[in-house]
């Protein structure tokens, strides 16, 4: 993105000079608001949330109280400070980029990166990133907290997350993780492939799990690191699940850029005790809608009238096609790393595909089985 002509005759560092300026605005926020944190161990590792006011902790943080721990350091490796507009008064800088348009139902990203710092600057949900990675500090802002956008409360500064926890080893990935006994598997694919469904299948049928569509892969360790506690469903999925008023987000179901209208799902509150902070993974699912059998059961059949789920061993090659284009994509500065880490992940553990049925506790008790044999 070209930078201003100022700028650029002066040399300047603009990612890191953004992160400061951004900086120093969280911390007249605080002052005009007041200050508060939330302390988490998150992938192993002590993060401090600090926000200004009360309005983000209410909107923005609930996903993470799950990993709420006292730090035993004053300061930890890790901090992202968080702030809004409305409820402050404190605007963010002025940009040190050209703007860029976001047309409807869409939401472009302008992307800064230097030696020290990285900024992202979302077009459409006016959410601005900034991050130091090496120093593990990163500040975020939007305009209201009150109006926080479906796609930022489904997972929570998420670019700042990615960006901190991947110079450290671990790296966020597009799927989620189910299993039992500390010992899962990672559910992958595109969006729309039934990644949350199925995931949220298994918890309701007693099985643990870290996430429906993010984690956090240390991949030396092969293990899956919980993010925050909510899952996205689409109305129809929430149906065939019987999910409970009381679990869904009292916003409803809300339009979303991959296209169907989702709601947030507090996994807590669906399946109590199943979330989990971490899985050891020894295997990669992709689910996929059948061909076998239509989606939806019309005409009267009965659940035992329909072909019931397969699960059958796909090869490396086809394992990595469907975890890393989605986790590329959103890997904001990260994907070749993401590539790297994937690949090394589809060579050490097995690949299945999951041919879904359109009975939920049927996919979870295939799963369920594929776990136990695994060892």
């Amino acid at each position: 993105m070209p930078a201003s002509p100022a700028a650029a005759r002066a040399g300047a560092d603009l990612a890191d000079t953004y992160f400061g300026q951004l900086g120093e605005c969280f911390e007249r926020a605080a002052r005009a608001a007041g200050g508060g944190s939330l302390d988490l161990e998150m992938a192993g590792l002590p993060l401090r949330l600090r926000f200004a006011g009360a309005g983000l902790r209410k909107e923005l943080l609930a996903p993470f109280e799950h990993l709420a721990t006292p730090l035993a350091a004053a300061e930890p490796a890790l901090a992202i400070s968080l702030f809004d507009t409305a409820s402050s008064g404190v605007e963010p800088p002025a940009p040190l980029w050209d703007p860029i348009e976001a047309p409807p139902g869409t939401n472009p990203v302008v992307r800064l990166r230097s030696e020290r710092a990285c900024v992202l600057a979302a077009a459409g949900s006016r959410a601005l990133t900034a991050a130091a990675p090496g120093a593990g500090a990163a500040v975020f802002h939007l305009p209201d907290a009150t109006a926080i956008p479906a796609s930022e409360r489904a997972a929570p500064i998420r670019e700042a997350l990615q960006l901190l926890m991947a110079a450290r080893g671990r790296l966020m990935t597009h799927a989620g993780a189910i299993g039992r006994g500390g010992r899962g598997v990672l559910l992958v694919g595109r969006g729309g492939s039934g990644k949350s469904t199925l995931a949220l299948s298994c918890a309701l049928a007693g099985l643990e799990i870290v996430a429906d569509d993010y984690v956090l892969l240390e991949p030396d360790s092969l293990t899956a690191h919980a993010m925050q506690s909510t899952a996205k469903l689409t109305e129809d999925s929430a149906e065939r699940l019987g999910v409970p008023a009381a679990a869904i987000d009292s916003a409803g179901f809300e339009p979303t850029l991959e296209g169907p209208a989702k709601a947030l799902v507090d996994l807590r509150a669906l399946a109590p005790g199943a979330l989990k902070q971490q899985l050891g993974l020894r295997a990669i699912v992709a689910p996929m809608l059948s061909l076998r059998q239509p989606a939806h059961i019309a005409g009267g059949r009965r659940l035992d009238d329909v072909a019931p789920p397969l699960i059958r061993r796909i090869s490396a090659a086809e394992g990595l096609r469907a975890v890393a284009p989605s986790t590329i994509v959103q890997s904001g500065f990260g994907g070749a790393e993401s590539l790297t880490a994937l690949a090394g992940l589809v060579r050490r553990v097995p690949s299945y595909a999951l041919d879904l049925s359109p009975d939920p506790a049927a996919n979870a008790a295939a799963v369920d089985r594929l776990v136990a044999g695994l060892g």
